[in-house]
């Protein structure tokens, strides 16, 4: 049966590995470890105590670290009871199976509540609004998997479901890798899949994918064409052309490199091709509209003849849509071809056929030089010479089944012990779909059945495309895709193309963004608006460009800079510092002071890490009793935070691109993102710069 829910619900796949292990495929060669190795270490027990803890059967103290509340023999028959196994409370072959089968990784018993809110939407027309796209699959067909998996819950309910391309939805879809700001970071590959948020304001709806996963559409790579003359038909494979089978992309029979493939299973008979995803043809988000890479590039200073992912902690790759990032700072990111690798050592780059290994040319992917027959390829011509290489690409997960389900949750579902339902805890892929009478009776407990003929929903429809006319085969249009930003600009110059600003504090009375030197102001009179962005050197000409946080004290007005171990006390134009801020008792151990919060006249509380200590401002000393965990005093906030700041009777504890506001009572009553919610962005803005 279904439950509804507060908690965040996130989509989870334990990784199981091969006996064989993930190494390089010569032998006796270094070992490479990926993501979910650790099973293989763990023994039976540990495994079962680890899972009973992490779903909720065991419920540990709170930082005790010691004794269950429950037995582990009761905790295995609550697990078997809920996963419909044979309650023996002993650890059997089924039980353990259970535990290493794909999942959702929300704990099954909960003891808490994460987020206040409402259970369901209170308005039929629910929207929603893709931020930025997995390289994977090509957007289109993102596009419809999405509408599709919303389509699944407005076939049963009066529900219906509108697209937005800009400002706020009701529930906010993107993708991300690892630590992606809400709190709850994805593990890589074949871990988290996805999570979404219960129904409410600000991230509550909202639905996260995991773009370390090989998203297709559940049966291997999902390759749309552009161009050619097949109207924009998925590749066939294999397809066949001159005397040769093909199971991939290819670039034979071109001069220019560009991969294509036949949309029918014999190109000769029928002629009928398209163009598969490539940097050479179209990118990505960004801030050029899809244009095209331009090889070489120069990236400080240095020459670049494809893809890279330098400069950037999230491994995407990208590229300059010009010859010079440094001067024009215009640039994409590149769509995966249908062989980009996973792990490895080339993690997203396409397989070379032909490439050369131990002396033999491969036009294939190979298991040759491997124990446990996984296949793999050399990303270059030459893996000898190299040694750069990944495995081919799988399955993957479908991304209309994980959205399904994850939309299920942020319609207020939660999971169902029926094991055929789409809410059921663990993930499978299912070849023709349809909705289990389980799902249908949960929805429509909560939003009630569908009557009548489908409603229109009201606002813009899903764009695509136009066909373009058909270019030579020889000759490729190179016109790119819907752009997915409207207004590129200068990221330095626009407060809602940065995500995660230095330090956010408040300054006669306004709201202050400071970032990488300069900082923007947002006035707390509703007519005022946001203003910059303007120049830290010119108003405070002491302060290094980055700082980590401030404050206002209350009595003397002098503004408190931080940043690192020092910092800089401001009256007026009149400067002291800078100063260690150890000289103001805090201890060695602190590299530096993340957020500051004003405790009535003359006190400060000062925050990192998990601690805050409480600042008597006119002694210029640290009170006694300090450090606090900042957990027990603010609680349900994370520990991690890099701003925290009081504005118009809250405090707002931000980490990455979202805030945590707390009331007078100390509850948090909303969770969302500061460019939405606070500085009010209503363009399309890259959500990944």
């Amino acid at each position: 049966t279904m439950r509804s829910h507060h908690s965040v619900l996130v989509f989870l796949v334990l990784a199981m590995c091969t006996v064989g292990g993930w190494c390089f495929p010569l032998e006796k060669t270094v070992s490479v470890t990926f993501p979910g190795d650790v099973l293989k270490n763990m023994t039976d027990m540990e495994l079962a105590e680890s899972y009973l803890k992490r779903f909720g059967y065991m419920n540990v103290q709170h930082r005790s670290g010691f004794q269950s509340m429950v037995s582990t023999s009761k905790a295995l028959m609550r697990m078997q009871r809920q996963m419909g196994l044979e309650e023996t409370g002993t650890l059997d072959k089924s039980t353990v199976a259970a535990m290493k089968a794909p999942r959702c990784g929300v704990p099954d018993i909960r003891s808490y509540q994460t987020f206040d809110g409402d259970l369901k939407w209170d308005h039929h027309d629910v929207t929603y609004r893709i931020l930025n796209y997995s390289p994977d699959m090509e957007a289109s067909l993102i596009d419809d998997a999405f509408a599709r998996a919303f389509k699944v819950w407005s076939d049963v309910t009066p529900l219906t479901f509108t697209r937005l391309f800009d400002g706020t939805a009701d529930i906010m879809v993107s993708f991300g890798k690892a630590d992606h700001g809400d709190g709850y970071p994805f593990d890589g590959k074949d871990g988290l899949l996805a999570h979404a948020f219960p129904p409410g304001e600000g991230i509550q709806g909202d639905a996260h994918f995991d773009d370390d996963e090989n998203w297709t559409l559940g049966k291997g790579a999902a390759v749309k064409t552009s161009f050619g003359n097949a109207e924009g038909a998925l590749c066939h494979f294999p397809f066949s052309f001159e005397g040769k089978e093909y199971s991939t992309c290819t670039t034979e029979g071109r001069s220019d490199n560009l991969p294509w493939c036949a949309t029918t299973a014999d190109y000769g008979r029928d002629k009928k091709f398209g163009f598969c995803p490539s940097e050479l043809l179209y990118t990505f988000d960004g801030n050029s509209n899809g244009k095209e890479c331009v090889f070489p590039f120069v990236f400080l200073g240095e020459t670049y003849e494809g893809c890279t992912t330098e400069g950037r902690s999230d491994g995407y790759r990208w590229c300059s849509t010009t010859d010079n990032f440094d001067k024009d700072k215009k640039y994409g990111f590149c769509p995966n071809r249908d062989t980009a690798v996973i792990g490895g050592n080339s993690e997203g780059e396409p397989c070379q056929f032909p490439f050369v290994f131990l002396g033999k040319k491969y036009d294939s992917c190979t298991s040759e030089g491997r124990g446990d027959g996984r296949l793999w390829c050399a990303t270059t011509g030459d893996f000898d010479a190299d040694t750069k290489w990944g495995f081919c690409p799988d399955r993957g997960y479908s991304l209309f089944l994980v959205a399904a389900h994850e939309f299920g949750h942020a319609l207020g579902l939660d999971h169902s012990n029926i094991r055929d339902a789409l809410m059921y805890p663990m993930y499978s892929y299912v070849e023709d779909f349809s909705l289990h009478e389980d799902d249908v009776e949960g929805i429509q407990y909560l939003y009630g059945s569908k009557t009548g003929p489908d409603p229109t929903p009201p606002g813009p429809t899903i764009p695509t495309p136009g066909p373009s006319d058909e270019p030579e085969p020889n000759t490729p249009t190179t016109t790119t895709t819907s752009p997915t930003t409207t207004h590129p600009v200068d990221p330095s110059q626009d407060a809602c193309q940065i995500n995660k600003f230095d330090a956010i504090t408040e300054i006669d009375g306004d709201l202050h963004f400071f970032k990488d030197g300069q900082y923007w102001r947002l006035s707390s009179k509703t007519e005022g608006g946001l203003k910059g962005p303007f120049s830290m050197s010119e108003r405070w000409p002491a302060l290094p460009a980055v700082i980590d946080t401030a404050f206002e004290d209350l009595v003397t007005k002098k503004i408190y800079f931080f940043s690192g171990t020092r910092f800089w006390v401001y009256t007026g134009q009149s400067l002291l510092g800078p100063r260690s801020i150890d000289k103001l008792g805090l201890p060695s151990t602190v590299e530096k002071v993340e957020g500051a919060l004003q405790r009535g006249k003359g006190k400060v509380l000062l925050f990192s890490g998990e601690n805050y200590w409480r600042l008597d401002v006119k002694g210029q000393n640290i009170d006694k009793g300090y450090p606090r965990f900042t957990d027990i005093v603010f609680g349900g906030v994370p520990n991690d935070a890099h701003d925290v700041f009081h504005f118009k009777g809250h405090i707002y504890f931000c980490r990455d691109s979202f805030y945590w506001r707390m009331n007078s009572r100390r509850q948090v009553d909303r969770v969302g993102y500061v460019k939405y919610d606070i500085l009010k962005c209503t363009d399309s803005s890259n959500f990944r710069y």
